[in-house]
């Protein structure tokens, strides 16, 4: 085959990811989407702070809220400044709330148009590290994933952090730290969960010679974008909060708590332990006071019986990883399917970097991405969704083991 014949293929298959990536997307909004957003909890947060940005140009959830209640819509005053949340989700709400009405349709839209764009990016990361062959695998991985096609259809901000964490990879891959930093940055200011991340690759700048200015300017730059929302949170919550100030107390504390498969939401065990709803629960805590205060207690727990948490970190971990299928069905054939699919899944990313290791110089941010997100999420409570962000890394090395596999099976 020439090298014409060859760029045709390697369009082709591009334009065969992207169109499946929109067309399921588009399905699984039509099928899931509710544009209802009362009953839920992190969704109608999130258009709750966008709306307050928009009507009352601060970053807050109105009226004084403990812990564990609820955001609501239309909320009353006073509207003092929060960072219980990290910013950039809510401020993509607002920039689409063009109307009276929550927008809805416009960040359906958009969601579907980032995760289109994600499975892109990992066809043609694939295609430059693997081959085409691998890249055709990785991207329908990505393209037909259930869970990443379902999560579109959700008002949650793994869909905005994936395709800002992969975009990162993507110009980190290409050697270029400035626009790498950036998108790291901003995938920060959505989930905070790769703060850890940051710090690692300043490390890696500080410490090792190899790619050291190219690891100085993901961080520092990384940096420069988070900074100015630490500045602000310093002066309105006088306090370091680096990004937000919910999450790392409360999902330690979480990961001390036995919620047993099957028992239904998680929330309802939670709320059964003493410790976590009293603190919740207080009034007049501002959220980074009953984060501290969680964190507190969680390690208060985990020094009196580690080997207790140990085996509840373990005892959970399949949860992370395999996930349950709940959020899309409760049907016991489609769980069991999905259950298995996510174990071929892993193990095939798994796979795929043990083959790929004697080129660990050249694809190190792949593997490091994937790897420092699971350690980061490995310490609390986990759901299944949080290993989304995880996805695009491990698919390209999946694509990668199939389509050695399938070279040594069908050699002449």
């Amino acid at each position: 085959m020439n090298g014409r014949p060859a760029r045709s293929w390697r369009i082709s298959g591009c334009m065969v990811v992207v169109a499946l990536s929109l067309i399921v997307r588009l399905t699984a909004v039509m099928a899931w989407g509710n544009s209802d957003l009362r009953g839920t909890t992190d969704q109608i947060s999130y258009f709750a702070l966008a709306q307050n940005v928009l009507l009352h140009h601060t970053f807050s959830y109105g009226q004084p809220r403990r812990w564990i209640d609820e955001a609501i819509l239309d909320a009353p005053g006073p509207y003092d400044p929060t960072a219980a949340r990290a910013p950039l989700y809510p401020l993509v709400i607002a920039a689409l709330w063009w109307g009276d009405k929550p927008p809805v349709l416009e960040v359906w839209l958009a969601q579907v148009v980032f995760g289109a764009l994600v499975a892109m990016m990992v066809y043609l990361m694939a295609l430059q590290a693997f081959g085409f062959g691998a890249a055709l695998v990785a991207g329908l991985a990505v393209a037909l994933g259930p869970f990443t096609a379902y999560i579109t259809a959700l008002f949650l901000s793994e869909t905005l952090f994936t395709f800002l964490l992969t975009t990162s990879l993507w110009f980190w891959t290409r050697k270029s730290g400035v626009m790498a930093g950036v998108l790291l940055g901003a995938a920060t200011l959505t989930r905070a969960v790769s703060l850890p991340l940051v710090g690692v690759v300043l490390l890696l700048g500080l410490l090792t010679k190899t790619n050291r200015t190219l690891h100085l300017k993901v961080a520092l730059v990384a940096l420069a974008v988070i900074a100015p929302w630490t500045i602000r949170n310093a002066i309105t919550q006088h306090a370091f909060i680096p990004v937000a100030s919910v999450g790392w107390g409360a999902n330690m504390l979480l990961g001390t708590i036995d919620v047993p498969y099957g028992t239904g939401s998680e929330w309802i065990t939670y709320r059964q332990d003493k410790g976590f709803s009293e603190i919740a629960g207080t009034v007049g805590t501002p959220p980074h006071e009953a984060e501290k205060q969680m964190g507190a207690l969680a390690a208060e727990r985990i020094r009196q019986d580690p080997l207790h948490w140990l085996w509840l970190r373990v005892k959970q971990a399949p949860r992370f990883w395999l996930g349950s299928g709940d959020m899309i069905s409760m049907q016991p054939t489609f769980k069991y399917a999905y259950r298995l699919g996510a174990l071929v899944f892993w193990a095939l990313a798994v796979a795929g970097m043990f083959l790929a290791r004697q080129r660990w110089r050249e694809l190190y941010p792949l593997a490091l991405v994937p790897v420092l997100l699971a350690l980061a999420h490995s310490t609390g409570s986990v759901e299944e969704r949080y290993s989304l962000a995880l996805v695009p890394a491990a698919a390209i090395f999946a694509g990668h083991a199939v389509s050695v596999l399938a070279a040594r099976t069908f050699r002449p």
